[in-house]
């Protein structure tokens, strides 16, 4: 509970976690600046001030 006011915090707290269970990840997947949280809406495409919208 402590660290859920901080996303990443949380985010290396489960990775710490994975990696004294041993689970690895080969990293084959790519990193998506934006990725929508409700998958049945539309994607935007198209350029905004910080590049590409996806």
């Amino acid at each position: 509970p402590a660290l859920c006011t901080d996303n990443g915090a949380m985010i290396a707290w489960a990775g710490a976690e994975r990696l004294a269970l041993g689970l690895t990840d080969d990293l084959a997947a790519p990193a998506r600046a934006r990725w929508p949280l409700d998958g049945r809406t539309q994607p935007m495409v198209g350029h905004g001030r910080l590049g590409a919208k996806v």
